[in-house]
């Protein structure tokens, strides 16, 4: 019950309120001559137990905490340290205030007050009749009034009950959970209907951190921003955002938490109101338009690269049917490493698509065969093995979809210009032989068979773009030096495709953040550079590819004790030597696994891919300089049609450049 103090002004009756520590927080003017001190000096901090010294105990006033119904009257004596003294009957129930605290009311009945007023008019009686009939009338006013003090005070006990009861009404007509808590953290009684729904309880009494489910680990720095919030070190729209934002529904519904201050009159914290809103709705409809939005994306990216759509869905074709026959097999004998670069392989070049379903899939295939690397278990090989059908699954659902978008012969094995690429190599090789068809022969393979390397490496720029602002990071755009290079495709495809974690491993690893790099001296964009050339070796042309990155480098002690934490002697190898771990499978200095990096598969996929073809891969970094990744591989103009299902060409192939 909630109640303004200001309705006992009137009553002829002592009310005295006390809070919790036995304080006068209010009385009235009958009180204050009982006491025989001002209104004023009696709440400005005097205790009850200071204003009257009893002739027996009161009931519940050594213990007011536990009083939680109106105790019966109790007649005593009383005398105060002014000299006054007499009679009266106590008793004390609690109540709360206009704004909700606990205090307690002490309804003082002075049984002693006739007798002195009857003393008093009878010395006036022997001067004046007239005072004994305004006596009389006093006294049929003083106890008509006593006898009708607890049936006033019911009545409005009623009255401020149907008013709560209102309250709580319209709380629960909300259909958004409502709670308040205080400073101490205790949730008060005011809760709505629908919290049973939103934080699937009616909270009030308990700890604000016990019904918002927070782990151990966090409920220190909750209490610490809740000290803040009643402290009002700052301003409290500053500090609010900074509370849990959501609920962790048990059946899995999104539920979102708002805060509001709530004041006294006077302005000051007294609680904090949390709406607790059920947004599920609103967030299936956000996924919906992001998967929209992605699959518009796709088709973009469809219009936009063929060629490339192209490769990549010839080269996951390839590593999904490897993938396949991988995991056919039930034993532990699979190829866990070669799966993993696959996976990782498809999911960035899904990634880099927009083909969204295939790269969460492939994400989480390869969490499970994380943990079968740790720990092998038959379910689990199991679970793999469905994971990856799934992710095939949903490889032909984006088949359909680029089939519908680009025609059936996006789906051709082969590279369709006006002949098959394998018959026009065929042509190319007799006019070779022809007298002073050399040439020709040349300029058909370098005009009609061949790409420049830009048409490969240009589409990494929005993977570099989409990341750094994912990370919140400055990236110029990619710049590619040579990039009008010419290749054979077919040769090549399966290398240019793995480049796509080099460029990621710029993003996360090597470029800093704006600020970063600004107090470091650097300027706010970062710069990544891909830089073609073919070079001589032993007579022969080889293809140098140079990824570099101006970002804060590669640690070599960072790098030693990751490996020596992996139980691998490393002393006495130089900073370059360890350095060049970076290739080593599943190797990462990330001690959490991300969706952009952590497996350590990626940068093996580059040197795999570049073995295949007989060639090599090496890193330099200097720290706080950036990073170069070369990668070296021969240069290899003739193409046979088994280098579609074998990307590592035969030596019989390997031709000097012209």
């Amino acid at each position: 019950m909630k109640i303004q103090y200001s309705l006992f002004d009137t009553l002829l009756e002592p009310i005295f309120v006390l809070n919790a520590e036995l304080k006068v927080v209010y009385c009235n003017e009958p009180a204050a001559l009982i006491a025989g001190h001002t209104i004023r000096k009696i709440t400005r901090g005097m205790k009850f137990p200071e204003l009257f010294s009893f002739s027996d105990d009161i009931p519940g006033m050594k213990d007011i905490l536990n009083v939680c119904d109106a105790t019966p009257y109790k007649e005593v004596t009383f005398t105060t340290p002014q000299g006054g003294s007499g009679k009266v009957q106590v008793t004390m129930q609690p109540i709360f205030d206009s704004m909700g605290d606990k205090n307690w009311i002490v309804f003082v009945r002075d049984v002693t007050l006739e007798e002195r007023l009857q003393s008093k008019y009878r010395a006036e009686l022997e001067q004046k009749e007239d005072v004994i009939k305004a006596l009389e009338d006093a006294k049929a006013q003083l106890e008509n009034y006593s006898k009708n003090l607890e049936q006033m005070v019911a009545e409005r006990t009623y009255e401020l009950s149907r008013l709560n009861q209102t309250m709580s009404a319209l709380l629960d007509s909300l259909g958004q959970g409502f709670f308040i808590f205080g400073a101490d953290g205790k949730i008060l009684d005011v809760t709505s209907k629908a919290c049973e729904v939103t934080i699937e309880s009616r909270p009030q009494g308990q700890f604000i951190w016990d019904t918002l489910k927070l782990s151990a680990d966090k409920v220190d720095g909750f209490k610490k921003w809740m000290q803040t919030l009643f402290m009002e070190m700052l301003p409290f729209e500053d500090l609010s955002p900074l509370g849990p934002p959501s609920y962790p529904h048990s059946l899995g519904r999104n539920i979102a938490l708002e805060y509001h201050p709530l004041r006294s009159a006077e302005g000051t914290m007294e609680g904090v109101v949390v709406v607790a809103s059920d947004i599920t709705s609103l967030v299936e409809a956000q996924r919906q338009a992001e998967t929209e939005k992605q699959h518009a994306k796709l088709i973009i990216n469809m219009i936009k690269g063929k060629r490339e759509i192209r490769r990549f869905i010839q080269e996951a074709q390839n590593m999904l049917a490897e993938i396949r026959e991988e995991v056919t097999n039930d034993n532990e004998t699979v190829d866990r490493e070669n799966l993993f670069r696959h996976l990782h392989t498809i999911k960035g070049g899904a990634a880099l698509f927009s083909v969204k379903k295939v790269a969460e899939r492939a994400h989480e295939a390869e969490n499970i065969l994380s943990e079968l690397n740790r720990h092998w278990s038959h379910p689990a090989y199991i679970a793999l093995r469905g994971k990856c059908f799934e992710i095939e699954e949903a490889f032909n659902q984006f088949l359909a979809e680029t089939k519908e978008i680009l025609g059936s012969s996006a789906m051709n094995d082969e590279r369709q210009i006006e002949v098959a690429i394998t018959k026009l190599n065929h042509i190319a090789r007799r006019v070779g032989t022809l007298p002073g068809g050399g040439p020709v022969a040349q300029d058909l393979i370098l005009e009609l068979v061949m790409e420049s390397v830009s048409s490969f490496i240009e589409p990494y720029n929005d993977v570099i773009m989409g990341l750094s602002a994912k990370l919140s990071k400055n990236v110029a755009p990619l710049e590619i030096k040579n990039g009008s290079l010419m290749v054979v495709p077919e040769i090549y495809n399966t290398l240019f495709g793995t480049l796509v974690h080099a460029f990621r491993n710029a993003i996360d690893h090597g470029i800093e953040t704006p600020e970063w790099r600004q107090s470091n001296g650097k300027s706010a964009e970062g710069h990544i550079t891909a830089d073609v050339a073919i070079v001589c070796n032993e007579a022969l042309p080889y293809l140098l590819i140079k990824i570099q990155d101006d970002g804060q480098g590669i640690n070599p002690e960072k790098v030693r004790a990751k490996l020596t934490s992996q139980g691998k002697d490393v002393s006495k190898e130089s900073d370059q030597d360890v350095i060049q771990h970076i290739f080593d499978s599943q190797f990462s200095t990330r001690n959490e696994v991300t969706d952009i990096s952590g497996r350590g598969v990626g940068m093996d996929a580059i040197k795999n891919a570049a073995e295949n073809l007989a060639g090599k891969v090496w890193v330099e970094s200097q720290i706080g300089q950036g990073t170069c990744i070369h990668i070296q591989v021969p240069y290899l103009t003739e193409f046979d049609h088994s280098l579609e299902t074998s990307t590592k060409p035969s030596k019989s192939k390997t031709k000097k450049a012209a």
